[in-house]
């Protein structure tokens, strides 16, 4: 399938990945020249037309959807019989791979990554679409660090059906809903179950249900309790288990109804350190109203002289002094919020103006580090992330490009090309083979390499490497008639290598009667040449 253009203009340059239903090709759009990830759905999928007609109702509603957090879907379409979906290429590791590298998130970090699910979740519910398979393989990084969530292509529109637990799934059922594993519909709160099971493993470094087949996982979220993730994990704050504890209650009607009151929830817990998922009691507000009624007063010779005048202005002193403080606290410990500006790729002292505009604090100290694409000493990219919501005066991150991360060009030399492809893939070099003959290096191994061996390289640069098709060809010399020790001799002085075949003929014996290759025809150095030599006729 590498190679193959679909609809003119989707070009399919490599496999990245493979699931039950489909296989996903990174592309190019040679129209609008730029990446693209083509999903293709496998053979034995197509033959259904139930199958195909909710893939093409589902991929539609998913190119419908538009979000920052959301891959996009760019095109829809079948071309003999290869059914595909043309979406962003989303060029960064999913979470399930970021998890395994740092074994378990940082609560803040885990927070920021579900709130942007969270909020892709919530764009998509408000188009009728659930996207039914929510897991850390299907939550991508851009190169930003924006979180994508992806695979919104074979979601389920809200009226569809649903999906049965089988052992194509096996990635996907610790992350199951209990109402999917019993092959129930799935429906928002399936979706927010998932997420719940995702930010319980960021925290803890572990899904809560593992087993040694697909159903047994399955079962396990229908049967068994969640063990609490203070369990494993002691420092997890309070509010934050309970609300993982409440995304993943068994019964749908007891977690979260929609995203927007999990999301609300993590911009509690992420802004004010609580949650208003509590089980026994409502969360209090930290904010309280104070309205003073007016006084009427009577004529001012006598006001003084009542006994509840002094404690009313002292009364009144107070309320105004605490009301005056809390205003002042509340600006002081809850300032207005900003959402975080873009300046990736802007000079970094550029970068920090901006920042400061926005009443952020950019960090004097600047995290430096590789980037192919964008310049010396510009912004690669910020934490937290351009778009995010923080409050005014928080601190800001700075990564700032120090161009590309060069490495040396290996000596190729005398290598075969699979050696030297191997090489260079692992260097993350790309070849580029040209094959010609030459006299002195044998057939397969490589004589030249452009650039040469210690050049400085970036990563993903191309090197030319020039593999020999061993000597050009030359004629070969009439030997018929010539003796044995002749023949020899001029083959020996060609360089190609003489295999003797004896047989009887009416020729005097040691006397060349046939030979092959044939007179004339066009041989190499280091060829062998067959000889039949005579010996002599039957007696």
């Amino acid at each position: 399938m590498v190679g193959k253009v679909l609809a003119g203009r989707y070009e399919l340059l490599e496999k990245i990945g493979e699931g039950g239903m489909s296989r996903v090709y990174r592309g190019r759009d040679n129209l609008l020249r730029r990446s693209v990830a083509v999903k293709i759905l496998k053979d034995q999928m197509t033959g259904d037309a139930d199958f195909i007609r909710r893939f093409r109702r589902e991929a539609q509603a998913a190119a419908g959807l538009s979000h920052p957090h959301i891959v996009n879907v760019y095109d829809v379409g079948e071309e003999n019989e290869i059914y595909y979906i043309v979406m962003e290429y989303v060029d960064g590791k999913n979470l399930k791979q970021y998890i395994r590298e740092k074994g378990r998130l940082a609560v803040s970090e885990a927070v920021a990554i579900a709130r942007q699910i969270a909020e892709a979740l919530a764009q998509a519910h408000a188009a009728g679409v659930i996207h039914r398979d929510i897991k850390p393989q299907n939550i991508l990084f851009s190169r930003d660090g924006q979180v994508k969530v992806a695979d919104f292509g074979i979601a389920i529109a809200a009226d569809g059906s649903t999906l049965t637990c089988s052992d194509d799934v096996f990635g996907s059922v610790h992350y199951f809903s209990p109402e999917q594993a019993r092959g129930n519909l799935a429906g928002k709160q399936s979706d927010l179950y998932s997420l719940g099971i995702i930010l319980y493993e960021m925290v803890t470094g572990r899904v809560p249900f593992s087993g040694e087949s697909p159903v047994s996982v399955a079962m396990k979220h229908v049967q068994e309790p969640i063990e609490p993730p203070r369990r494993l994990v002691p420092s997890i704050p309070e509010p934050l288990e309970r609300i993982i504890l409440k995304a993943v209650q068994k019964e749908p009607a007891k977690r979260y109804q929609d995203a927007e009151s999990f999301l609300e929830d993590l911009k509690l817990f992420q802004d004010k350190g609580f949650s208003r998922a509590v089980p026994e009691t409502a969360a209090v507000d930290d904010e309280e109203t104070i309205v003073l009624k007016p006084v009427t007063a009577p004529p001012p010779d006598k006001l003084w002289r009542r006994s509840w005048f002094w404690p009313l202005v002292i009364v009144i002193f107070l309320s105004s002094t605490l009301l005056v403080g809390f205003i002042a606290a509340r600006d002081l410990l809850f300032p207005a919020e900003v959402v975080v500006p873009e300046v990736r790729e802007l000079p970094q002292n550029d970068a920090v103006a901006v920042l400061q505009e926005h009443g952020l604090r950019p960090n004097p100290t600047v995290t430096y580090v590789y980037d192919d694409t964008i310049p010396v000493g510009h912004v690669v990219r910020t934490d937290p992330f351009q778009g995010r919501t923080v409050r005014k005066k928080r601190t800001i991150e700075l990564y700032v490009s120090k161009g590309p991360e060069y490495i040396l060009a290996p000596d190729l030399y005398l290598k075969t090309e699979n050696e030297a492809r191997i090489l260079l893939q692992e260097m993350d070099l790309i070849p580029d083979v040209i094959r010609e003959s030459h006299d002195e290096v044998p057939e397969g191994k490589i004589f030249r390499q452009v650039p040469s061996a210690g050049s400085r390289l970036a990563r993903g640069e191309q090197v030319v490497i020039y593999v020999s098709q061993g000597g050009r060809p030359f004629p070969v010399m009439n030997l018929i008639g010539m003796s044995r020790e002749k023949a020899e001799e001029y083959l020996q002085q060609e360089g190609l290598k003489p295999r003797l075949v004896y047989q009887a003929s009416d020729e005097p014996a040691g006397t060349v009667v046939a030979q092959f290759p044939e007179p004339g025809q066009g041989v190499k150095r280091g060829q062998t040449v067959d000889l039949v030599i005579s010996t002599g006729p039957v007696e």
